[in-house]
């Protein structure tokens, strides 16, 4: 299973597309950062009333979720490369289906190397949070459940990607991926009464979840959500191993 997790997470890292990818969300969530802060530092003159570090923190929490609608893209890659160099240079999927690992081992080694490689990502925006200590922003223990809604969101993401890529092919597995994500964060936005009636409906966004956080809700949305995408993660694993040998061969 390590041979499995370091294999794929050298072939994010040896990959330029990846690399470029990382590199720009880097670069937009740090501008998009020091942007906001100078917009609500001049807001804040005119009105006198603005929060700067909550408001640019808020924002900045929100932007920082959409970046991880990439990991669909590296889950579905990361079942898919098999297939690819089944075709074009050999016998590496059927090769790996042929080798003694258990199936759940040669899952789970690919969903942790998605995982890891969404994380470092996110890691490596870590050092802006520091500015919270010049402009003001959240507390310590909000910090760490939107951390935790990531995080779980990052692995619902990949058990998502990969799921989907086992039962369709390469060309639709992507677009099926995101219509099914975009469909379980927005829809709870939308003005519909069973939603109004029902708030906890909300849990299955994690974007709702992030505000409920931020906006110090007394709705443990975050929790809901968690508990809600570890439990549906625990009951579609068992199927996705029954299924994982099958489409490598």
């Amino acid at each position: 299973m390590l041979a499995i997790i370091l294999k794929d997470l050298r072939c994010y890292a040896n990959s330029r597309k990846y690399r470029r990818i990382q590199f720009m969300v880097l670069c937009a969530l740090s501008l998009f950062l020091f942007v906001a802060t100078v917009e609500f530092y001049a807001h804040r003159r005119m009105v006198g009333t603005i929060e700067v570090g909550k408001q640019t923190y808020m924002l900045f929490i929100i932007a920082l979720f959409f970046p991880q609608l990439w990991v669909l893209r590296h889950a579905v890659d990361a079942l898919n490369m098999e297939r690819r160099y089944l075709k074009i240079h050999g016998q590496n999927g059927a090769l790996l289906a042929l080798t003694p690992l258990a199936n759940w081992k040669i899952l789970t080694g690919k969903l942790i190397a998605v995982v890891l490689w969404a994380m470092w990502g996110i890691l490596l925006i870590v050092p802006l949070f520091a500015l919270s200590s010049y402009i003001g922003g959240f507390v310590l223990s909000q910090w760490l459940k939107c951390g935790v809604v990531l995080l779980v969101s990052c692995i619902f993401f990949a058990f998502i990607g990969i799921s989907i890529a086992l039962w369709t092919a390469p060309s639709q597995a992507k677009g099926i991926s995101y219509g099914l994500v975009l469909l379980i964060t927005f829809l709870p936005f939308i003005p519909f009464s069973l939603f109004e009636t029902v708030p906890i409906l909300a849990a299955m966004s994690p974007l709702c979840a992030l505000l409920s956080i931020l906006n110090a809700s007394q709705v443990n949305l975050w929790l809901w959500n968690v508990g809600l995408f570890c439990v549906l993660s625990f009951l579609i694993f068992p199927v996705l191993v029954r299924r994982v040998r099958f489409c490598l061969i």
